[in-house]
């Protein structure tokens, strides 16, 4: 009788375990499945989301009452404290529009870390010439220029704060390329190879003289009476009174003393729209013209035509009211 008892004991143990088992399987199974749902993932708030990015990858030039640099790759090269809260780095001025020289119109945009060292401060209602390196401020200026970073990133046109320009060239040490001498200093509309703005010569302002000096800072043409507009290596455009003259480096007026128009240059090659409104294209180092009359309708000269050097097929291609002309040289 108790051996009949100790088996069916033993039987309903093992029935329990049989039903038993697969629901601690299941059970197992189910809440494993659970944890990897995405619903059941505890995800970040929008806050937190913002401030783990901002840690990683926060490279704010201001933040705080502090203006930091970084190098091409986002490296921290060091900071600054606002003397006067916010500073910020300093912006290009554009003072061209003031005269009648042909300019590179450019974008507002702030000024960058130059060669990884030096970094130009608007702070304190000056701007401030702050080098990284030694955590020192080297200079102040009243202005700076470059064209919104659009000229060879050593050099500077600066204005101190008697109101005359100068020009700066950043290297191991900030050399000074032009004292402040000039009312005036400016680059034409010339892209080179590089994609910046050409810097081999510099146009200037000296009471009502303007002159050409080199990246060296030295005169390299005579003054004229009228403002410079644009040069190439033979002529300089002139204009004085609404009229436009040309002039030799040597300030002699050359091509016809009455003026024109306008002028302006392709390459060597001189686009000059005359007295009556006609455009023509001349060779000045050959004494000819190299293309017949175009009529320009109306006074926006410098607008009203495109005219380009075509090395590939050596032709000047001019278009005036949306037609093309070809003339060979």
């Amino acid at each position: 009788m108790q051996l009949k008892r100790k088996n069916s004991i033993l039987v309903i143990i093992v029935v329990l375990l049989l039903i038993m088992t697969p629901l601690t399987i299941l059970s197992i199974y189910l809440n494993f499945s659970n944890i990897l749902k995405p619903s059941s993932i505890v995800k970040p708030s929008k806050e937190q989301e913002n401030e783990n990015k901002e840690e990683i990858v926060d490279n704010s030039r201001y933040k705080n009452g502090k203006l930091y640099f970084y190098d091409q790759d986002n490296n921290l090269l060091g900071e600054y404290t606002c003397q006067k809260d916010p500073c910020s780095y300093a912006v290009s001025t554009i003072d061209d529009s003031n005269y009648a020289i042909e300019y590179l119109d450019t974008k507002e945009v702030e000024t960058n870390v130059y060669l990884n060292q030096y970094v130009f401060i608007n702070d304190n209602d000056t701007i401030n010439l702050y080098d990284i390196n030694n955590n020192q401020i080297l200079n102040t200026y009243k202005a700076i220029k470059n064209y919104n970073n659009m000229i060879d990133e050593s050099y500077m046109i600066v204005e101190n704060n008697d109101n005359k320009w100068g020009i700066i060239k950043l290297d191991n040490q900030v050399q000074t390329i032009s004292d402040f001498n000039y009312d005036f200093i400016g680059l034409k509309d010339l892209i080179g190879n590089n994609n910046l703005i050409d810097t081999s010569n510099f146009i200037v302002k000296n009471g009502d003289l303007w002159g050409i000096i080199d990246n060296q800072g030295d005169l390299i043409s005579n003054f004229l009476a009228g403002e410079i507009t644009n040069y190439n290596d033979i002529l300089i455009s002139v204009k004085n009174n609404n009229i436009y003259y040309l002039y030799d480096y040597n300030g002699k007026r050359v091509v016809d003393e009455n003026g024109f128009n306008y002028t302006s240059f392709t390459d060597k090659y001189i686009n000059i729209i005359d007295k009556n409104n006609n455009l023509y294209i001349y060779d000045y180092v050959n004494d000819k013209k190299i293309s017949s009359n175009m009529k320009i309708e109306g006074t926006d000269y410098k607008n009203s035509f495109e005219s380009v050097l075509n090395s590939s097929t050596n032709t000047i291609d001019v278009t005036v009211n949306n037609k093309t002309y070809n003339y060979s040289l």
